[in-house]
């Protein structure tokens, strides 16, 4: 029984040994799992910081473009680009950068407008140098048709006037009593609450 015992105990030994081993090596590739997940997300973080440091530096010209673009070009530095505000009409554009609301129709051909009546909130317009003209050429009414036409139609002398594509309430005003700042007297006869909204087909009262 003696000499068994013997036989056995270098085995337990030689396994005692290998589980150290064993043991050692575990610990090293757990150490070294943890280093290279350092490193993975060490490196991670610095190309997200990279990433979002780039989008910013590219965002800062882009919106001093932005800004530079949507400012409003002066009356001495002709032309240029204005954006409308709120309360805006292309008259009192018109009036800001000529003087003159009577030349808004310069602003709709400059800008390709469908609607006169129609301009928002935002919305950039070219404001085109305007050459000098006389004085005659710019009056609300001309003489053609013996009196009878004005730059924006044929004069209204009925009570009624059936608003078409394309009218204002203040060129209304003008063909019916030849200012065109006169178009308050026509929201109230017809109980107008938006000057700037009406709409094809309405039929207004037209008081004398």
């Amino acid at each position: 029984m003696a000499k068994k015992s013997s036989e056995i105990k270098p085995e337990q030994e030689n396994g005692s040994y290998w589980n150290k081993i064993s043991e050692q090596t575990q610990s090293n590739q757990s150490k070294l799992s943890m280093v290279l997940g350092a490193l993975i997300i060490l490196v991670a973080g610095v190309l997200i910081f990279n990433y979002f440091n780039k989008g910013k530096e590219d965002l800062g010209p882009a919106q001093q473009t932005s800004q530079e673009e949507q400012a409003d070009v002066s009356v001495e530095n002709l032309p240029g680009q204005y954006t409308v505000k709120e309360g805006d009409t292309l008259f009192l554009i018109a009036e800001k950068y000529y003087q003159d609301g009577y030349k808004y129709n310069e602003l709709v051909k400059k800008n390709n407008l469908t609607n006169e009546n129609a301009i928002e909130v935002d919305q950039v317009l070219q404001i085109p140098k305007l050459e000098e003209k006389p004085a005659a050429t710019d009056a609300p009414e001309t003489a053609t048709g013996g009196g009878d036409t004005t730059i924006w139609g044929p004069k209204i002398t009925e009570d009624s006037y059936t608003v078409i594509e394309g009218d204002w309430l203040s060129t209304i005003a003008a063909r019916a009593y030849g200012d065109i700042m006169a178009y308050p007297r026509l929201a109230a006869a017809n109980d107008i609450q938006n000057p700037d909204l009406i709409l094809p087909g309405q039929v207004l009262k037209i008081p004398r």
